[in-house]
C-alpha cells in the first residue's frame, strides 16, 4: 500500500516538475516582439514592399567598397533599385557652392569603384554627390526625397566625449532616418 501511494506522489512531483522546467525553457525560447503593434506593422509592411530602394552613403574606402558589395547582394536579391551617395562636408567659412575638385575626384573615383563592384553583381546604380556642412543631415534629406526603404551604412568604431561609439553622421542617421538602418561595422583589424 506504501508503494502505491509513493508512486502516486512521485507521479505528481514528476508532472510538476516537468511542467515547470517546460515552461521555463519555453519561455526562454520564445523571443518577444519588438515594439509596438504600429512599428509592427509598418516592418510588416516595409518587408512586403521588399526594400525596393537601398541608400548607400560611401566615403571611397574599403568599408564603402563592402557597403556597396553588400548593398548590391540585396539589391539583387529583392530586385531593388540602388542609390549611392557621396557627401562633400564643405567646411563653415566657404560657401557651400565652393570649388572642392579634390573631393569631387575623390568622389568620381568612389563613384567608379562603386560601379564595378554593383556590374558583378548586375545591379544598376545611381550616383550622387551632395554638399553639406554635415554628412548626417543630407543623408536623411536624400532618403526622404528618395523614398529609400533601407540605408546601408558603415562605422568605423570610435571614442567621442559623450562616450558613444558611433560617428556622429551614423548618430544622426539612426535617430532621425525615415526607414531602416542597417549598420556594417568591420573588426579593428579590418580598419583602413
Amino acid at each position: 500500500m506504501i508503494v502505491g501511494e509513493i508512486t502516486i506522489i512521485g507521479a505528481v512531483v514528476a508532472v510538476a516538475y516537468v511542467s515547470v522546467v517546460g515552461s521555463v525553457l519555453w519561455w526562454m525560447l520564445h523571443i518577444p516582439q519588438a515594439g509596438g503593434l504600429e512599428q509592427q506593422v509598418q516592418r510588416v509592411k516595409r518587408e512586403s514592399e521588399r526594400f525596393t530602394r537601398i541608400l548607400v552613403p560611401i566615403q571611397g574606402d574599403r568599408v564603402s567598397d563592402r557597403l556597396v558589395a553588400l548593398a548590391s547582394q540585396m539589391a539583387k536579391f529583392r530586385g531593388a533599385t540602388m542609390d549611392v551617395i557621396y557627401v562633400i562636408e564643405v567646411p563653415l567659412q566657404l560657401p557651400l557652392t565652393a570649388s572642392m575638385e579634390q573631393q569631387e575626384k575623390f568622389a568620381a573615383d568612389a563613384f567608379a569603384r562603386a560601379r564595378k563592384i554593383a556590374d558583378r553583381y548586375d545591379v544598376k546604380i545611381s550616383t550622387r554627390i551632395e554638399r553639406a556642412r554635415q554628412s548626417g543631415p543630407a543623408i536623411v534629406r536624400y532618403a526622404v526625397q528618395s523614398n529609400a526603404d533601407v540605408v546601408l551604412m558603415g562605422d568605423v568604431p570610435f571614442e567621442n566625449k559623450r562616450g558613444t561609439q558611433f560617428a556622429r553622421s551614423v548618430e544622426y542617421v539612426f535617430e532621425n532616418a525615415p526607414s531602416e538602418v542597417i549598420l556594417a561595422r568591420p573588426s579593428r583589424e579590418g580598419r583602413v
